[in-house]
């Protein structure tokens, strides 16, 4: 399917972004993607002759739970944020990935994502123990890639703060599931910010199927 390259990135409110310092950019969107979806929609209910005539047209379609047509366009993302983070994407099972190897990519520098709520619920001390914490799982890191050991065995000391970039490819369908499943309240708050992104981005890109969320 040919997709059009280019790069967004649109930034959310820095109370929420800025403290945990996630990245997301949108590399690449079917074109003209509201249209074809559309179509292929239309093409259910012989009515291609009808084709542009309603605004409305393909959110009455989710709305009624016909969503499979939506599935015929895709977005791709890259997303830089916490190991945490990635471990839980990476369940978004209908996409496909790729991302930074700590098999071949030696982590030496301490890059790591620190959670906002260890400063807003807790005191400095706790903040210390967190930055003293990485600061001893990369040391150990470190020392175990001088001794020779494969950086696919060193890692298994570095941390789920840990930064990370992936590259992910979803079709609407899955990006609307993940935007609805993962800006609630009750999901991981790191995923939040970056569900909150990828909302941002769909509804300036493709508003006739997400304007809804």
């Amino acid at each position: 399917m040919p997709v059009n390259r280019f790069a967004v990135d649109i930034e959310l409110r820095k109370d929420i972004w800025m403290d945990y310092g996630v990245e997301v950019k949108l590399l690449a969107i079917t074109p003209d993607n509201e249209n074809l979806l559309e179509m292929a929609g239309r093409i259910c209910y012989a009515s291609v002759g009808k084709l542009g005539i309603s605004e409305k047209w393909l959110q009455s379609r989710i709305k009624q739970g016909h969503e499979s047509l939506i599935e015929h366009a895709s977005a791709t993302f890259y997303i830089k944020a916490s190991r945490a983070l990635t471990h839980e994407l990476v369940r978004h099972r209908i996409a496909s990935y790729s991302q930074r190897s700590q098999r071949y990519v030696k982590e030496t520098k301490e890059d790591y994502i620190t959670p906002p709520e260890l400063s807003e619920e807790t005191g400095p001390e706790v903040v210390r123990a967190f930055h003293q914490a990485m600061s001893a799982a990369w040391e150990a890191y470190r020392q175990l890639l001088d001794a020779g050991v494969k950086p696919e065995i060193a890692r298994y000391v570095l941390p789920n703060a840990c930064t990370t970039e992936i590259i992910c490819t979803w079709n609407f369908r899955e990006i609307r599931h993940i935007i609805k499943l993962r800006t609630s309240p009750a999901a991981l708050p790191e995923f939040q910010v970056i569900a909150e992104k990828i909302r941002e981005i769909m509804r300036i890109q493709s508003p006739k199927i997400f304007i809804d969320l």
